[in-house]
């Protein structure tokens, strides 16, 4: 086995599939696969690689571990993939298919499914078989009959009254002996009452959160991260909002009322879900203690409604086309700044109305003008990539000319074997040779090339000087190599090079790009209306 032959194993498991014992959990997979090359001399000696997903559905690939495998695959990282069983790898039998059948044996990637019996590199053409189909079609019923079956027990759970969620409602908490059922907290509720009083007192959204956050009061999801002694999930300091106080103020569960079944996966395996109608609901008046009564509750939709309006307005259901592909970060608070949908587009920070000091940014950044920065940063960052291309070709062009006859022939013979390899893709696809000519010629092809390519590095190297930064692979160098020259601004090369922006004012705006090899060093990217870095 080479040294360079890749194993990757994948391993999978979702909420439903942990009923079934530690023979599906991921150590459990581990145990078994690992075994398995254990057992075989040909996988051993190979290098192991493991990708997994812990809680995600198999009737789809858009989980994290997947995605990762997948994109080492095409980048022909991998050679090699090693699962349980079908049903890890996914449920979903067309997809499954078209993998197993199709994309893995066109990139020579053998697959190795071990309690199904199936080796690709054993039955090179039994990925087609009846007996896989099969069991592809079988794993994908399996799943949408026990989503059918988990759908209609928590459907019998609401009708019963009962709580089904994984997270308290903000003021409330598990009962210790009931978990389906909601009980006062006695920490939280106070902040709850709070919030309506003034809102029956004719405070705004805006001037309750305000309130809270002066007065150091945790939101709602700083208060679950204490309590269940758990990170936030963006890692930064989450304050009370508008949009918080506005939730709560309509939330009719503070009046003992629960209401469930008010969404609904668009389909089954997605991640998008939809409104229900209302006659879906499932709501069971005086299911537990109430905080607010009706009235009060009644009273306090006057100002709801008032923000409503006022909302709707200024965020329009349909995004804009001059959105940003970035986020865009407020320099005080360093959260994400959000668009408005005024004639005039800017982004503003949803903040700086509610924080304790001043920090955030005021007013408003024109999306105009955070374009205008963009482009004139890209332009320069391109300059000085030009810039640093030109040394490295003078250096190369000051070589002695035995040294350029040779990096000149060895050129010449790359370009004429991948005109070889366009020639030979097009036989292929007219169906003048078979898939396994045709991958046997590419890879010697391939191989050829990569021997002559790391002969003319070894000739360019040698006669390059040593206070010349080298142009390596990197990410700013394979995007702007084969990018014309910005004169307009592109949605796709920001969210290419830029990983956020953060804005401190109009006058000091920093560029955070995603590669770090040195380019952005050689000189100041850009000092137009800001600061990039």
């Amino acid at each position: 086995m080479d040294a360079g032959y890749v194993i990757a194993k994948y391993l999978r498991i979702s909420s439903d599939d942990g009923f079934h014992g530690d023979s599906q959990s991921i150590s459990g997979q581990r145990d078994l696969i690992d075994g398995f090359i254990a057992n075989h001399p040909e996988l051993k000696h190979a290098q192991i690689s493991e990708f997994s997903d812990d809680g995600f559905t198999g009737m789809n690939f858009e989980r994290p571990g997947v995605k990762r495998l997948l994109d080492g695959v095409k980048r022909g990282e991998v050679q090699c993939i090693v699962v349980k069983d079908f049903s890890r790898f996914g449920r979903n039998y067309i997809e499954v298919g078209d993998y197993i059948e199709q994309i893995f044996p066109f990139l020579r990637v053998r697959f190795i499914s071990i309690n199904d019996g199936y080796d690709s590199a054993a039955r090179p053409n039994s990925a087609g078989d009846v007996s896989i189909a099969f069991k592809n079609l079988c794993n994908d019923y399996y799943c949408k009959d026990l989503s059918r079956k988990v759908k209609s027990g928590v459907r019998t759970k609401w009708q019963a009254g009962k709580y089904i969620s994984s997270y308290e409602v903000y003021g409330y908490r598990k009962s210790a002996e009931d978990k389906h059922k909601l009980v006062i907290d006695q920490t939280a509720s106070p902040i709850v009452r709070r919030i309506f009083d003034m809102a029956l007192t004719g405070h705004t959204p805006v001037q309750i959160a305000k309130s809270l956050n002066v007065d150091g009061v945790p939101s709602p999801m700083v208060y679950l991260s204490q309590k269940r002694g758990i990170r936030t999930w963006s890692g930064k300091e989450q304050m009370w909002t508008n949009t918080k106080i506005i939730h709560i103020l309509r939330d009719i569960r503070y009046t003992g009322t629960l209401t469930q079944g008010m969404y609904a996966a668009c389909e089954l395996g997605s991640d998008r879900i939809r409104k229900t109608d209302k006659s879906e609901w499932y709501i069971t008046e005086g299911a537990h203690e109430l905080i607010i009564s009706k009235e009060d509750f009644e009273q306090a939709q006057g100002s709801v409604r008032k923000i409503k309006t006022s909302v709707s307005r200024t965020n329009p259901s349909k995004p804009s086309p001059y959105h940003l592909p970035v986020q865009i970060r407020c320099g005080g608070c360093n959260h994400a700044m959000v668009k408005n949908g005024a004639k005039v587009l800017a982004y503003y920070c949803r903040y700086r109305h509610t924080t304790a000091d001043d920090a955030c940014v005021s007013g408003k950044i024109k999306i105009e003008m955070l374009k205008g920065v963009l482009l004139t940063s890209i332009q320069r960052l391109y300059d000085l990539w030009e810039k640093r291309e030109r040394a490295a070709t003078a250096q190369i062009s000051a070589a002695p000319d035995d040294t350029l006859r040779q990096i000149r022939t060895l050129q010449q013979e790359i370009g004429q074997l991948d005109n070889a390899k366009l020639s030979l893709y097009n036989r292929y696809s007219d169906g003048e040779i078979s898939r396994e000519e045709y991958s046997g010629q590419r890879e010697t092809a391939d191989r050829r090339i990569g021997e002559l390519s790391a002969q003319v590095s070894i000739l360019e190297q040698k006669n390059y000087r040593q206070d010349i930064v080298p142009i390596d692979s990197g990410s700013s160098y394979e995007v702007l190599k084969g990018t014309p020259y910005p004169v307009e601004y592109s949605n796709e090369l920001v969210a290419a090079l830029v990983d956020y922006v953060v804005v401190h004012d109009e006058s000091r705006i920093e560029i955070m790009w995603r590669f770090d090899d040195g380019l952005a060093g050689l000189d100041n990217v850009a000092d137009v209306g800001g600061r990039a870095v």
